[in-house]
């Protein structure tokens, strides 16, 4: 399961949709929760959510019910009503609106996620990091990035690759002066799985895809890993789940 899009750049008061999306891991689907996390309530807020496209067109009835537990944490729940009624993956759950309060970077992130099959039995839960929100002005207004810049990659958890996402902060001259990278990828147990990228970079948004595999072409076993950045402003890091 996955937020997308991964990241969202919105100006302070406006609206932006996150879509809680379920692959085709999975097969037959009837109900589902989602729980979902917001790591600055200062930069946005939960406005609504949205019975999501795999229910409004399953063609059964729906019971479909959202809350804010706390400002930074929302639950929505939805259910196909019949005996045996079902859907297919993959597809949209649930929609999420938020609105942009301040300038800043707020981590949107499924904290659990439950889903039911067609004998309602539940299938194994899933947890993740899964998207960002940045909130700055319209370009040529920006608001002051981060010192270090941002790291995310979509998608999360992915399967067999996924692509990393960095906002590379400027030097603060008037030219795109390059920034020297390192990127590594790390297993849970510290150990350097892979060398990913060392070179420079210009500032603003760049993607680097990580193909799942070790420094020897080997795919890696299924687990969560640790994509590090060091740049000379500072050390990135996102934790990102691969799915076997």
């Amino acid at each position: 399961m996955s937020l997308e899009p991964p990241v969202n750049y919105l100006e302070p008061g406006a609206l932006c949709t996150l879509r809680v999306m379920v692959n085709d891991a999975v097969d037959s689907l009837s109900c589902m929760g989602v729980y979902v996390n917001l790591d600055d309530t200062a930069v946005v807020d939960v406005t609504i959510a949205r019975e999501g496209l795999l229910f409004r067109t399953s063609g059964y009835q729906t019971f479909f019910y959202w809350k804010r537990i706390l400002p930074d944490s929302v639950i929505a729940e939805d259910c196909v009503l019949g005996y045996r009624s079902y859907f297919l993956a993959p597809g949209e759950l649930v929609q999420l609106v938020f609105r942009a309060k301040a300038l800043g970077v707020c981590n949107v992130s499924l904290a659990a996620a439950r889903l039911w099959d067609i004998n309602r039995v539940e299938l194994a839960p899933v947890t993740g990091e899964s998207a960002e929100i940045v909130v700055r002005y319209p370009t040529g207004h920006d608001a002051p990035a981060s010192p270090t810049g941002a790291f995310s990659n979509y998608p999360n958890p992915f399967n067999p690759a996924t692509v990393l996402v960095m906002e590379l902060p400027g030097n603060g001259g008037p030219e795109m002066v390059p920034v020297g990278v390192a990127i590594d990828i790390y297993d849970v147990s510290g150990v350097r799985v892979r060398s990913l990228f060392r070179g420079f970079l210009p500032p603003g948004r760049r993607q680097i895809i990580w193909d799942g595999r070790d420094g020897q072409g080997r795919p890696s076993a299924a687990g969560i890993y640790l994509a590090v950045a060091e740049t000379a402003a500072g050390t990135l890091k996102r934790k990102m789940v691969l799915l076997r």
